[in-house]
């Protein structure tokens, strides 16, 4: 995720606050970041606040506003540091916080505040998981798996909070549990399937991180250590949720050495595939780019 602070992204001013952010409150959530090109901790939480607007699709909208250029705002609103965020509904702060304030709390504070959706209650327990509804979603995993230990579902979401954690063993347990059988069973494997496959890469990621190198590069150590650093910053950048950097990384690894790692840099590509939606253009892009090397 870019750092760049303007990066698809509103921005309000003194003069159009109101239209953009109190009046807009009154039909959706506005998150308001309160920022400067200056603050070093508004440059890690302002693409934080990106990826959740993106991740919760319509849940808020998230305006930011420069507090060098818009001093009026600053002094009515009575922000005396940043970053400050915000949190508009039905044109009143209904809460806010200050500093850059790490993932998983930005998280709780969403989820407490922000109304569920009539399309989140529609949506399957996996759904709200990737939505960004984890306790929501953790909590009906566990229910789910209390009355049907093999549940499929269930066990992939599980799965997936576990590797989010930092429980690798734990999640290769869940999915070692999921069966052909359950997944056959779902109403809608379609979802399961995919986010089975995701599952995968990420622990694929993992165990790549783990693993040390001993693959011989022609050209010397040196090759090999330029090679390995690439590789290990693009699964990072993959569990990281920055897919773009991530398969840039495996294609030049690809294209500079299929031998790596036994053809590694493919597989980081296959991986990071299967961790996208379906219809993501990056996938279709990259999949052309990988094709002109393999079959050329």
């Amino acid at each position: 995720m870019s750092n760049d602070m303007s990066h698809q992204s509103v921005e309000a001013t003194d003069a159009d606050f109101q239209q953009t952010v109190i009046d807009q409150s009154r039909q959706v959530p506005v998150l308001v970041d309160f920022w400067a090109p200056w603050c070093e901790p508004c440059k890690v939480i302002g693409p934080v606040l990106e990826k959740l607007e993106q991740e919760k699709a319509g849940s808020f909208k998230l305006v930011k506003v420069n507090m060098d250029d818009n001093p009026m705002l600053a002094q009515a609103l009575m922000i005396q540091s940043i970053p400050a965020v915000k949190l508009f509904v039905n044109g009143e702060i209904k809460d806010e916080f200050m500093g850059a304030y790490p993932e998983p709390e930005i998280r709780k504070f969403l989820d407490k505040n922000l109304p569920v959706s009539s399309d989140q209650n529609e949506m399957s327990a996996l759904e709200l998981y990737f939505q960004g509804a984890t306790a929501e979603a953790v909590q009906i995993f566990q229910r789910t798996l209390a009355e049907d230990a093999e549940n499929a579902e269930a066990l992939i979401g599980l799965g997936h909070y576990m590797a989010d954690q930092g429980q690798l063993e734990e999640a290769r347990q869940m999915d070692a549990r999921v069966t052909d059988a359950a997944l056959e069973g779902l109403v809608d494997k379609t979802i399961a399937v995919k986010a089975r496959s995701a599952l995968q890469s990420k622990l694929f990621f993992h165990d790549m991180l783990g693993e040390d190198a001993s693959t011989e590069v022609e050209g010397g150590a040196s090759d090999q250590e330029g090679l390995e650093a690439r590789f290990r910053l693009a699964c990072q950048q993959a569990l990281q949720g920055i897919p773009e950097e991530a398969l840039e990384g495996f294609f030049s690894i690809v294209k500079e050495n299929r031998e790596f790692r036994k053809d590694a840099g493919r597989k980081g590509m296959v991986a990071v595939f299967d961790m996208l939606p379906n219809d993501s253009p990056l996938t279709h892009s990259y999949r052309n780019k990988l094709s002109s090397i393999l079959f050329s």
